[in-house]
């Protein structure tokens, strides 16, 4: 990542500050980890429910800013796969809109990949 300003990185422990180069290096990385599933990065949600009895949202994000948190703060954020899924639309948790190809401990370790690439390649 000779290009990249050093600047970005944090030197006591590895994370990335919001940059347009790392969030377009982002979006190239998963929608390049996507490319067999056709779909975009930015139309893949994260939605989280309150509980699972009267499904409450409570927090949504594209996985984008998904990848973008894991970057900044240098750890992959772990979900309960009963409050949180999937989805390909914001704000819901309907089943239907559900991406039942995406497992959530799919996107934590595409979460993973992102992080190694980030620390392993683009630091290079």
């Amino acid at each position: 990542m000779s290009d990249m300003d050093k600047r970005v990185f944090d030197a006591a422990s590895f994370t990335l500050k919001p940059s347009p180069e790392v969030l377009e290096r982002v979006r190239s990385f998963l929608n390049e980890q996507l490319l067999h599933h056709a779909i975009d990065c930015e139309n893949i949600y994260i939605n989280t429910v309150n509980n699972i009895v009267d499904l409450t949202l409570t927090f949504n994000q594209d996985l984008q800013g998904l990848g973008m948190d894991t970057l900044e703060w240098g750890t992959v954020q772990l979900h309960n796969d009963w409050e949180t899924g999937v989805f390909s639309k914001p704000w819901t948790f309907q089943d239907s809109h559900r991406m039942h190809q995406f497992a959530i401990e799919d996107i934590e370790q595409l979460m993973r990949d992102l992080l190694d690439e980030a620390k392993y390649k683009w630091m290079v």
